[in-house]
């Protein structure tokens, strides 16, 4: 029978058989664990990178301290999300480490668009007269005609990005892992802020005493924002980072702040930086103050960084509000218009919600969504996608309708002029109807219950051995039976209750589809641990026997 959510589940302890050595070596419970993830090993080794393999990093390592000697100007120009701003921030910390006397730090807001922004660059040119470093982080990979504009102008230019790129490369310094196909896969997978970094560590080898790993708490946030996958080296660096924050050695006083505000019983773990701390951060460039944002990480004086904790609590909040109302909007209007895809459109909706909504609407109804805001004259949104469907390829063919778009396989971006909008919507159901729709799938590790997990301490600390989770290594997954008796919706989520195990959180974002039926039913529940020292449990599904 379907379950609650109409996941396929995986009972991965029945479809995979861990090798016998490695059941001799960690047991058979975190053997299994293991196998399920294909590893061998637990995912955090501690060798040390090689830096040689990061393409252009000596390149722009020494254009940067070229200008840094002679005291000439340096824009650090970075992106509105939370890779951006860590980017921006954590290099700013360490150029000014490094003797940096004239660094400037900037972030467009959500308004001005993603990348490299033309009026910036003039701006620039005009302040440094021709004779300024501009740095994009977190972009300038795929804006050859923007770079050129800055040469053109006189200024100099060095990228770090890990973007995709297009088939032509800004002809600068470019530390990029996905530019050169020899390039690691664990190098591929580091978000922006990875990769300054590695800039900073190359810093440490030349002699310069900048202070890298002090600012790995920024490193492991920017990590978890970008969902970057939970290979080798970007687990090492998220649980060093955790690490700071748990021994109260926050870089700035803004993420000493959010580690002691926002901290529940036991350490932090990757769960808290992702549905904590990286949502009250990105309420800032949502609600177009990514520039507050930005501030908030570098800010010194501590009255600074209250005043600015205290102003995005408030914009976390009008966030969660308006996403929330925009949500229940887009579901009335696809009751009355149901389809295979959802294409809507509205005035009145901020930009900074768009892609909260349509990866809630994608998630709630398994189909494909596109959630646009409109200005009379064009129309700015996200896409999202189930599996089965790749919204960047359908928006690729339909390129020709669009002004802009890119992103990735299930969530992407696009700009349509308002004459293109109607063709745009009959183009992308048909793509739509050629997909073949797989429903989410759900993987159980083990079968066991909240019950026996908390009975067995020693479980759940070998379960702290598989952190951090992230996409790559995703949070372990158990099943167990029981009888559902009630449902709630609470300021903090939603809940059911079952007659063994009690009151649980259910991972859900809207509560139209629990029916009837269910209650006084035997089920079967898929959980997960979020967190192991907290027994932080989390039900993921459910489905009647």
């Amino acid at each position: 029978m379907e379950s609650f959510k109409g996941y396929r589940w995986r009972y991965l302890f029945n479809e995979v058989k861990p090798p016998e050595g490695l059941v001799k070596r960690y047991g058979r419970f975190l053997a299994q664990l293991l196998a399920n993830r294909g590893l061998d090993r637990p995912p955090v080794r501690g060798s040390e990178v090689d830096l040689s393999l990061l393409p252009d990093l000596e390149k722009a390592a020494s254009r940067i301290l070229d200008f840094i000697a002679k005291g000439r100007p340096i824009l650090l120009f970075g992106d509105y999300d939370v890779d951006g701003i860590t980017s921006t921030a954590l290099l700013y910390k360490v150029l000014k480490k490094a003797g940096a006397k004239r660094v400037i730090p900037a972030v467009p807001e959500r308004k001005e668009g993603y990348g490299l922004n033309p009026s910036v660059v003039k701006k620039f040119a005009y302040y440094s007269e021709g004779k300024g470093l501009l740095i994009a982080l977190d972009n300038g990979t795929k804006e050859l005609q923007t770079v050129e504009l800055a040469q053109k102008l006189g200024l100099e230019v060095v990228i770090i990005d890990h973007h995709t790129p297009a088939d032509r490369l800004p002809p600068v310094p470019l530390v990029n892992p996905k530019t050169s196909p020899e390039s690691p896969e664990f190098l591929k997978d580091l978000p922006t802020v990875g990769l300054v970094y590695l800039l900073a560590k190359f810093f440490e080898t030349l002699g310069l005493e900048v202070e890298a790993d002090r600012y790995l708490d920024l490193v492991a946030l920017g990590i978890v924002a970008d969902v970057s996958p939970m290979s080798s080296l970007n687990a090492r660096l998220v649980k060093e980072g955790l690490k700071l924050l748990d021994e109260g050695r926050a870089s700035a006083p803004g993420l000493a702040l959010l580690a002691k505000q926002l901290r529940k019983k036991g350490p932090l773990s990757e769960h808290d930086l992702a549905f904590r701390f990286a949502p009250r951060l990105n309420s800032f460039g949502r609600m177009d103050r990514a520039r507050r944002g930005l501030k908030f990480l570098i800010a010194e004086d501590p009255r600074l960084a209250d005043h600015l904790f205290r102003e995005m609590e408030e914009l976390n909040r009008q966030r969660k509000k308006l996403a929330e109302a925009a949500t229940r909007r887009v579901l009335r209007f696809f009751e009355k218009n149901p389809s295979k895809a959802l294409v809507y459109v509205a005035e009145d909706l901020r930009k900074g919600i768009l892609g909260i909504v349509a990866g809630r609407v994608t998630a709630t109804l398994g189909v494909p969504s596109v959630v646009l805001a409109s200005d009379g004259k064009v129309a700015v949104g996200s896409s999202r996608a189930p599996e089965g469907v790749n919204v960047v390829e359908i928006l690729k063919k339909l390129s020709p309708l669009l002004l802009r778009w890119g992103g990735h396989s299930q969530a992407a971006g696009l700009t349509v002029a308002l004459e293109n909008l109607e063709a745009f919507k009959e183009a992308f159901l048909e793509e739509v109807e050629k997909c073949r729709v797989e429903p989410p799938e759900l993987a159980v590790d083990f079968p066991a219950s909240p019950a026996q997990l908390r009975s067995k301490p020693r479980l759940l600390e070998l379960l702290k051995v598989l952190q951090p989770y992230g996409p790559g290594n995703p949070f372990p997954t158990f099943v167990f039976d029981d009888t559902l008796e009630a449902f709630a919706s609470t300021r903090y989520g939603y809940r059911i209750k079952l007659s063994q195990s009690g009151w649980m959180n259910l991972n859900l974002d809207d509560d139209r589809r629990l029916p009837p039926r269910y209650r006084g039913r035997r089920v079967r529940v898929a959980f997960s641990v979020r967190n192991p020292d907290r027994a932080d449990f989390e039900v993921e599904d459910f489905k009647p026997l």
